[in-house]
């Protein structure tokens, strides 16, 4: 592999997972002003808790598709290494945010794992898939 790959493999990682945060709060931000207006505050934080591991799941899933559709498109080299690099980069810096987060793992340790499945899949199915 090239030198520095693994640093960008971090910072693709923490761009990614900036992406899934703004779309969870546009998410959130559609649902407080158009679905459902006006209650309280509570309502939005919890629904974002809600929301949240379906976003990333879903939205993860074709971010990751995406890039490794372009590394296999471009011709990369390492396309098949950096396909499963990158959401293992990407579950392990999630890990590290969540511990600093003093995240309660027991109550939500379901939807991590299917949610970063969706990221491993995505990512896979965007090489294989591609051309």
């Amino acid at each position: 592999m090239k030198k520095f790959t693994v640093l960008k493999l971090i910072g693709l990682a923490i761009l990614v997972m900036i992406t899934l945060v703004v779309i969870s709060i546009l998410e959130v931000t559609l649902y407080s002003y158009v679905v459902n207006p006006g209650q309280e505050l509570s309502v939005y934080e919890a629904h974002a808790e809600f929301s949240a591991p379906y976003i990333s799941g879903i939205f993860g899933f074709i971010l990751f598709f995406l890039v490794s559709r372009f590394w296999k498109k471009k011709g990369h080299e390492n396309a098949f290494q950096l396909t499963l690099l990158f959401p293992a980069t990407y579950v392990l810096l999630d890990i590290v945010v969540l511990f600093i987060a003093g995240a309660e793992w027991s109550s939500f340790i379901l939807t991590f794992i299917l949610a970063n499945g969706a990221k491993f899949l995505g990512s896979y199915l965007g090489y294989k898939l591609t051309k």
